[in-house]
């Protein structure tokens, strides 16, 4: 999501990836509700990381692009490590306990900051699931099910 804006056409974004790879320069990316396509001109990470991008040079072309939502279409994204995903490939996956119950389906994925959680929702209402190594037991993305360990608290 793109914030406040900066003297130089710079944009300070607020990051709800870990794949930092996907703001490189020369990468990329679509900009607003539009999804208008412009290219990183730089990135730099940090407590308030900020963006340039081509064609937006003062301020107040910056300020036109507050509260926008950056995105990178998943075949333009970055390859990730075997047996990682990106969060909007959980989407629409079944959720079931290790011993097999259905949870629900992945409706959406929230960015906290420490884990991601997956918004679950199923025959009995919401579940908040932490995507943790102690809850999140396995994805098989060829039947497209998350397996969980139901610890107390989920329900």
């Amino acid at each position: 999501m793109l914030g406040a804006f900066g003297v130089r056409g710079e944009v300070r974004i607020r990051l709800e990836t870990d794949v930092l790879a996907n703001l490189e320069a020369g990468r990329r990316v679509y900009v607003g509700p539009n999804r208008d396509a412009t290219e990183v001109e730089a990135f730099h990470p940090g407590i308030k990381p900020r963006l340039k991008l081509r064609g937006v040079q003062t301020r107040e072309e910056a300020r036109d692009l507050r509260g926008a939502e950056i995105a990178v279409p998943l075949d333009e994204a970055a390859p990730l490590p075997d047996g990682s995903y990106y969060g909007v490939e959980l989407i629409g996956v079944r959720v079931e306990t290790d011993s097999g119950e259905p949870i629900g389906t992945v409706r959406e994925v929230l960015f906290t900051g420490s884990n991601d959680v997956y918004l679950v929702r199923g025959p009995d209402g919401e579940v908040l699931v932490p995507a943790i190594p102690d809850v999140v037991q396995a994805f098989d993305p060829e039947r497209r099910v998350l397996t969980i360990e139901m610890i107390e608290g989920l329900r």
